[in-house]
């Protein structure tokens, strides 16, 4: 994109350029390439991963050579962690050459990263059956101090909660 009534460094010229190809010519002269491709990793996550694992682990953000991924239980985050290298493969396996890769992934977990946007989403969940309410009533009967039974109580509801929500319905 040259004007005719001044010298640019971008080589502007009259004729028409996408705004994509501008965009492109400025990071390239930015040097902002390799980064802008190290952060598409993080919306590219779903097809970089097996559907299994984009069900319970989130990408969330690129810092330096680190990706930053949200798991939804300490069960997959170890079994990703057991898989780091070969996530890694596949990550830089999938960036453009020359760009710099990304050398580790840190797991966090997040029971709360995967909560549904909307509630319209989802059907209520229903109020706990007789089974599951005596078996909270077993567990907690054995408890007597009052604010560790509150906190217990609230424990196992927020369980049922995420097990409904992850299709093991009706179980506590």
């Amino acid at each position: 994109m040259k004007c005719s009534s001044g010298s640019g460094e971008l080589g502007r010229s009259m004729d028409p350029q996408s705004a994509g190809a501008v965009l492109e010519a400025l990071l390239a002269q930015w040097g902002l390439q390799g980064a802008l491709a190290r952060h598409s990793v993080v919306s590219d996550w779903d097809a970089i991963v097996e559907s299994s694992i984009a069900r319970h682990a989130k990408a969330l953000k690129v810092v330096d050579s680190t990706l930053h991924v949200a798991v939804d239980c300490s069960v997959w985050m170890h079994e990703l962690a057991a898989l780091k290298p070969l996530l890694l493969h596949k990550i830089n396996a999938r960036l453009p050459n020359g760009t710099p890769p990304i050398r580790d992934i840190r797991f966090q977990q997040r029971s709360w990263a995967f909560r549904p946007t909307s509630n319209l989403e989802d059907p209520p969940i229903p109020e706990p059956n007789e089974d599951e309410v005596r078996l909270a009533q077993q567990i907690l009967s054995r408890v007597e101090d009052p604010e560790l039974k509150s906190l217990l109580s609230r424990i196992l509801e927020k369980d049922r909660r995420l097990k409904w929500h992850r299709g093991e319905r009706r179980s506590l």
